[in-house]
């Protein structure tokens, strides 16, 4: 009786073990390549000073990108804050095009709120290009661990294919396939589990260089906070050391909890996801504003009526 495919029984199984450790091990090695690549010592980077949103990718990703801008926006009075925590568009569209698209965001039939506009930029243009531009100056690389856990994915769904095929093979052929069996529920329980695998982690990460640019901005916001700076208007950039962004660049560094305004700060921060760790709907930060008032820019005191916002036989 000849061997299935012309491999013994006993051989394919050895082979079919080694191909049951093969993408785990890719997966492991990559990471690992990929973790000694980040803290490579790399040449100095060139190249003009972050602007206040690239300041606000390093410390955040995208979402501190969107909540700079909308801070950026309200400051400026671009933008206003609803009594339903809706962002309303009050001026005309930015030139910048991350401040365009999130006041894109705040026009009537969208979802205006903090979180509707992150969804909705997290992988927009404008987001890419930014993340893309760091990138290729060296202050971020991508986050690799979705394509990695991808390719482990596709790795064990072709081991398991094989080992279906291997097994209809040696049953059609009148083969013993019992110690298949064991081997190919082995693959088909990775396969699942490699699917169900989440990244914890989205997007690109800083680079040494871009973490020693964050510490280097977040000094210059402290030394000016020291010298009791006010919270000017955003003008997006750093520049001669200084810090040029009031109330952005405390987002951009710090996140919407360090809006200069408390009520605006606590009608900008999304409520908590229901059933997500800290609790169900409150919406972190005091009760939303009275019915009819709404919050506006360019005041410390925003509301009105004193409300605040708030997964026996071989191998065929």
């Amino acid at each position: 009786m000849e061997d299935t495919w012309g491999i013994p029984g006993p051989t394919f199984l050895a082979i079919y073990a080694v191909l049951l450790v093969f993408p785990l091990a890719v997966g492991l090695l990559w990471t690992i390549a990929v973790k000694l690549g980040r803290k490579a010592p790399r040449a100095a980077v060139s190249g003009p000073q972050p602007t206040v949103y690239e300041l606000a990718y390093l410390a955040g990703g995208p979402d501190r990108v969107v909540d700079t801008a909308i801070a950026a926006l309200v400051d400026r009075g671009t933008l206003r804050v609803s009594s339903s925590k809706q962002l309303q568009l009050t001026g005309a569209e930015p030139a910048d095009p991350i401040e365009r698209a999130v006041a894109k965001g705040a026009k009537p039939g969208y979802n205006a709120t903090t979180r509707g506009i992150r969804d909705r930029l997290r992988m927009s243009g404008p987001m890419q290009a930014l993340a893309k531009d760091l990138e290729e100056r060296g202050l971020v690389v991508v986050n690799q661990a979705p394509r990695i856990r991808r390719v482990v994915f596709f790795l064990y769904l072709a081991v398991f294919v094989l080992g279906v095929v291997r097994l209809f093979s040696g049953i059609s052929a009148d083969h013993a396939v019992g110690f298949l069996i064991p081997l190919l529920i082995a693959a088909g329980f990775a396969t699942l589990v490699s699917r169900a695998v989440k990244n914890k982690a989205v997007g690109p990460r800083p680079t040494g260089e871009g973490n020693r640019i964050l510490g280097s901005a977040n000094s210059a916001l402290a030394r000016e906070r020291k010298r009791g700076i006010p919270n000017t208007p955003a003008m997006g950039g750093v520049a001669g050391g200084a810090l040029l962004g009031g109330a952005a660049a405390a987002v951009a560094l710090g996140g919407l909890a360090f809006y200069p305004d408390e009520e605006l700060s606590a009608a900008l921060i999304p409520p908590p996801i229901p059933g997500a760790f800290g609790g169900g709907g409150s919406s972190g930060g005091g009760s939303t504003c009275s019915t009819g008032s709404s919050c506006s820019s360019g005041s410390s005191s925003s509301c009105g009526g004193g409300s605040s916002c708030g997964g026996g036989g071989c191998g065929g």
